[in-house]
C-alpha cells in the first residue's frame, strides 16, 4: 500500500521543521529533503511504505508536526479544471461565463473553497535567423545559399492562479490572472495584477464567508504576494487536495 502523510492541522511547519523530520528517512539525502520541504503544501510527503510512513509520522511529532498516515487512494482528486476568463459578482450568486459566453449562476453558499498562489512556470522561446551567403566553385560558377539558425531558449516566471471549489469538491473553476477580465468585477487600472487578484479574492470572501481559504488567498487577499509563492504547479494543486481531504474529514468527524 502506498501511503501519504498529510498535516491534521492548518498551522504551517517551518521549512526547518520539515527537512529535520525528512532526514530520518534513510532513503532521503540531505537535498531530497530539503526539496521536500520547499514543496510541502499540506501532504507532506507522498508514495511512502507503511514503514518509512509511520518512522516519518515519529519524527514530525517530535518537531511539533501532528500528522496522519493515508492511503493515496483515500486523497481525493481534483475535478477537471474549468477555466474562466470571466465572472460577476451578484448579491445572490457568483455568475460564471463559459468560453461561449453562457452564463452559469452559483450560489454563494455553494463556493466552498478559494485556492489562490503564484506558481512557478517554465517556456521555451524559439529564435529563427536567416543569413544568405554567397559561394563559388570553378565547375557551378556563383551560388547564393540560405543559412536558417534556430536557437531554444527556457525562461522562467510566474503565474498567478486562482481555483474556486464548489461543495462537494467536485466542480472546479480555475482563473489565470493574466488571462482574466477583472473589468467585469471592479475597475481599478491603478493595481497590478497581484493585487488585482487579492482584491477579487477579498471580494469572493466577503460573499461566501464560509468557503476555506488556503494560504496563497490569503497572502494575496492581504497585499503579502510573496507568501504566495507555490514551488510548482503541483505543489498548489497537493496543497487544493489537501483541503479538500480536510473538508471530507470535518465533514466524516461531524456526521
Amino acid at each position: 500500500m502506498a501511503c501519504c502523510l498529510v498535516q491534521t492541522d492548518f498551522a504551517v511547519p517551518s521549512a526547518e521543521q520539515l527537512t529535520r523530520a525528512f532526514r530520518s528517512l534513510e532513503t532521503l539525502t540531505g537535498a531530497d529533503a530539503v526539496k521536500l520541504a520547499n514543496e510541502a503544501c499540506g501532504i507532506l510527503a507522498k508514495n511512502l511504505s507503511p514503514q518509512d510512513a509511520s518512522r516519518l509520522q515519529g519524527a514530525l511529532a517530535a518537531e511539533g508536526v501532528p500528522s496522519e498516515i493515508v492511503d493515496a487512494a483515500r486523497l481525493p482528486r481534483l475535478p477537471d479544471v474549468k477555466f474562466v476568463r470571466r465572472l460577476e459578482l451578484h448579491p445572490q450568486a457568483l455568475l460564471i461565463y463559459d468560453p461561449l459566453g453562457r452564463t452559469v449562476p452559483v450560489p454563494w453558499q455553494h463556493v466552498a473553497l478559494i485556492a489562490a498562489g503564484s506558481v512557478r512556470h517554465f517556456g521555451v522561446t524559439t529564435t529563427r535567423t536567416e543569413e544568405t551567403l554567397k559561394t563559388f566553385d570553378p565547375i557551378r560558377g556563383f551560388r547564393t545559399k540560405v543559412v536558417t539558425d534556430r536557437r531554444h531558449k527556457i525562461e522562467e516566471d510566474t503565474r498567478l492562479l486562482l481555483d474556486i471549489f464548489l461543495t462537494g469538491g467536485t466542480i472546479r473553476f480555475e482563473i489565470e490572472a493574466e488571462a482574466f477580465m477583472f473589468k467585469y468585477c471592479f475597475d481599478r487600472p491603478d493595481l497590478n495584477l497581484a493585487q488585482k487578484l487579492g482584491l477579487l479574492i477579498q471580494m469572493l470572501a466577503q460573499n461566501a464567508p464560509q468557503a476555506l481559504m488556503n494560504r496563497g488567498a490569503v497572502a494575496l487577499r492581504d497585499g503579502a504576494t510573496g507568501s504566495a509563492t507555490h514551488a510548482s504547479k503541483a505543489a498548489l494543486f497537493d496543497e487544493c487536495a489537501w483541503w479538500l481531504w480536510q473538508m471530507i474529514r470535518k465533514n466524516r468527524e461531524s456526521g
